[in-house]
């Protein structure tokens, strides 16, 4: 065997949709399996094109998940419901994975947990994890063992000084690696723009503490849900402090439940209140956890803002901290619900006027440069960042002196020999689009589009023995100004009946083609518009 084969499927140049492949002889795995979230076409959920990896199914032997977050576990139940293929994950991401594909009916899913320390040989790849520290428990990287030599995956990693109950970097494990030679570093660029070490999770609790402690009335803490050590440390505050919490959102409880069944968080039931019961005590003694950090339509703290939520009620003089960083993209959505918290009096406390609120779980440029440093690899590929990440990530590399280097995208086939690293092919790459929990098709999200930008004309026409009765219905969105709309639509209906009237059609469908396409020409030649148009029959005799 004289090559390994890395290909990325998502998660560069963009936030999520985490997956890459690792190709050795006749073994294939994929590292990790996420979405992203986005309202692009009406969508909830991003993932990437699983087509090539669907093509390998005969040599792909596992799916190995590196942690719990979303965007790089949510997009399993997706691939999953094509291909069975036996899936390696951490206790806390194993449990999350569970639930999910629980919601997506999918039964005797070979799902093998595999905590930090674990190794697993898969095909001809031998897989050993080491515990990182991140904003989720239970993160961990890989250490692959393959002929080629040691590839090391960090997965997402900081490293803190100080870190707090639950959180481990096996700093020892890695250079025990180095020292037997590491062919290859695969490692984490998000933080490759911050100078020095990130903020460890201890100041943010730390800083949660004394905001919390100050706030005279309701304080609300939003965070990412995901964050057990936060959830933990907030809880602890407010118990401390005389104050009930109320758990706002489903994910918060769901991460709050999981982290309570593995041992993260210790007994809470005497300390939590449902939302009906918030207003039932002083505000001063309540303390409302919430998701919803960036903005979601849907989530508990933009109603609170929009003062939308039908139990929960908010006052001036309440505090709302925002424990988390805005996701690149998502920015809009956020200042809304700060401004939408401010106008009505609340006190709100940010990163960015508060950065010691939050702890970032990717490390910044030094502990980037750490990782090198330990494990002085021979060749270097950033990963898991924007280009502008990648690159910033790769003069780190360049001033340790490692001397192969390559930055890579999504469907690039990076080759690994024994003297020489190089990109030799590509393989296709696109999204796939989740409406509720079914992929959206490209005829849906054509018509979408054309509705979103250009409107929407439907035709309602009634036959008997396949000719047209009357004149036909017509109904238009998006197209014309209220003013005109009607006069158009009575036109348009016009022209159909015109042209369709002592037609015998020998189908429903064969008069809907008609009725579109004389709908389409008087629409583009009367008005140069083009809508989405669509007819139907209705009450064919």
């Amino acid at each position: 065997m004289d090559s390994l084969r890395f290909i990325p499927l998502g998660g560069l140049n963009e936030v999520g949709m985490n997956c890459a492949a690792v190709v050795c002889g006749d073994t294939t795995i994929a590292i990790d399996c996420g979405i992203g979230f986005t309202d692009e076409d009406g969508a909830e959920l991003v993932h990437p094109d699983f087509e090539w990896l669907h093509a390998q199914r005969d040599q792909l032997r596992a799916i190995v998940i590196t942690h719990g977050h979303e965007d790089h576990i949510g997009a399993l139940p997706y691939y999953l419901k094509k291909v069975r293929v036996p899936v390696y994950a951490p206790p806390y991401a194993a449990a999350l994975i569970g639930d999910r594909l629980a919601e997506h009916g999918l039964k005797d899913v070979d799902l093998r947990v595999s905590p930090a320390g674990s190794r697993e040989q898969i095909g001809s790849i031998l897989v050993e994890r080491f515990s990182v520290h991140h904003s989720i428990a239970d993160a961990t990287g890989l250490i692959l063992d393959t002929p080629l030599g040691t590839v090391v995956h960090t997965g997402d990693f900081k490293i803190e000084s100080d870190p707090c109950d639950g959180q481990y970097f096996d700093r020892a494990r890695l250079e025990e690696v180095a020292s037997q030679g590491v062919r290859l570093l695969l490692s984490d660029s998000t933080g490759a723009d911050v100078e020095g070490r990130a903020r460890i999770e201890r100041d943010a609790e730390a800083a949660l503490e004394y905001w919390i402690a100050r706030s005279p009335n309701r304080v609300v803490v939003a965070t990412f849900s995901s964050n057990a050590f936060r959830l933990r440390a907030v809880l602890r505050i407010a118990k401390e402090l005389g104050r009930k919490v109320c758990l706002l959102g489903m994910s918060v409880n769901k991460h709050t439940e999981v982290a309570r069944a593995l041992g993260l968080i210790p007994p809470i039931d005497s300390l939590l209140i449902p939302p009906e019961e918030v207003s039932d005590l002083p505000r001063n003694q309540v303390l409302i956890l919430a998701a919803g950090t960036q903005g979601e339509r849907a989530s508990g703290l933009t109603r609170l803002a929009r003062d939308e939520h039908s139990r929960l009620h908010l006052e001036a003089d309440d505090t709302v901290i925002f424990s988390s960083r805005i996701i690149p993209g998502n920015e809009l959505g956020v200042l809304d619900v700060i401004n939408r918290f401010e106008r009505r009096g609340l006190e709100v406390i940010t990163r960015d006027e508060h950065p010691e609120v939050h702890a970032s779980g990717h490390g910044s440029r030094e502990e980037q440069r750490t990782m090198i440093e330990i494990l002085r690899p021979q060749a270097f590929v950033p990963v898991h960042g924007t280009h502008h990440h990648q690159r910033r990530h790769l003069e780190l590399a360049a001033e340790e002196g490692i001397q192969q280097t390559q930055l890579v995208e999504n469907g690039s086939v990076l080759e690994l020999t024994r003297d020489a690293l190089r990109i030799v092919d590509t393989v296709p790459v696109r999204r796939v689009y989740i409406d509720g929990m079914q992929a959206l098709t490209e005829e849906v999200i054509a018509e979408r589009r054309t509705m979103g930008s250009n409107g929407l004309v439907t035709i309602l026409l009634s036959l008997r023995a396949g000719r047209l009765q009357h004149r036909p219905r017509v109904v238009s969105r998006g197209v014309f100004g209220v003013g005109d709309r009607d006069r158009v639509e009575r036109k348009m209906a016009e022209r159909v009946r015109d042209r369709l009237k002592g037609r015998r059609f020998a189908s429903p469908s064969e008069a809907e083609e008609a009725a579109i396409e004389v709908t389409q020409r008087f629409l583009v030649h009367n008005h140069r518009k083009r809508p989405l148009i669509t007819a139907d029959v209705d009450g064919e005799s």
